[in-house]
């Protein structure tokens, strides 16, 4: 069914107006174990809808058994396929994609991509770098929430990317409970945001403070 669901997801985006920096969002919560990572792809969703104009122009990609049948898996295949596609509908001078990646990080800096009883690959910094580059998208801003997710860090920067990790290469983040509907990190950032424009490194320099 993924061909389906990703035409679905896919089909509806829209361009990017001349002349207007669009943002296009991209979320890829990747661990079907528990349920905080596809609440938390739906929150941040949803914010970004109604906070930061990507309405039209965004893209969930969700491994869980109680959005199989509605959401393309969060596979490496489907997240190419999506950057691939937001490529070609964006102005790759001066729109931005907004990549959000939450799940459970490995001490070898790959983000975990489970959804059984299927045989997925785990996603490595360079995979992610290698689908931007050749969809042609220039300007990035990369969240990732997984525990050791600052090892994405070195692989994915460059003068047109900002990045933002919920831990430090060595270090475990946290929040990653059944029950709760974000990561801490997630929470920190998106949860009750204030009525005013969106600062994102300002934002982020916040929710180091609430996480700490």
């Amino acid at each position: 069914s993924q061909y389906r669901l990703l035409n679905n997801a896919l089909d509806p985006i829209k361009p990017g107006i001349a002349g207007i920096n669009d943002l296009f969002f991209v979320g890829f919560g990747a661990d079907s174990t528990q349920d905080v990572f596809m609440r938390e792809i739906d929150h941040v969703q949803r914010v970004m809808t109604e906070r930061l104009g990507v309405s039209g122009r965004s893209v969930a990609l969700v491994n869980n058994l109680k959005t199989l049948d509605t959401t393309p898996l969060a596979s490496s295949t489907n997240l190419r396929i999506a950057l691939q596609h937001i490529g070609s509908k964006m102005n790759r001078d001066e729109d931005v994609v907004f990549l959000y990646l939450t799940s459970h990080g490995s001490m070898n800096h790959e983000l975990a991509v489970e959804m059984w009883p299927l045989d997925l690959n785990y996603i490595r910094p360079e995979d992610i770098r290698t689908y931007l580059d050749d969809a042609g998208i220039r300007w990035r801003i990369i969240l990732i929430s997984a525990c050791y997710s600052g090892g994405f860090i070195k692989a994915l920067q460059n003068e047109h990317t900002l990045i933002f990790t919920a831990a430090a290469p060595d270090k475990a983040s946290f929040g990653c409970a059944n029950e709760n509907e974000y990561t801490y990190f997630g929470e920190a950032l998106f949860k009750n945001m204030e009525d005013k424009p969106y600062q994102f490194v300002e934002h982020f320099v916040q929710a180091m403070e609430k996480v700490r």
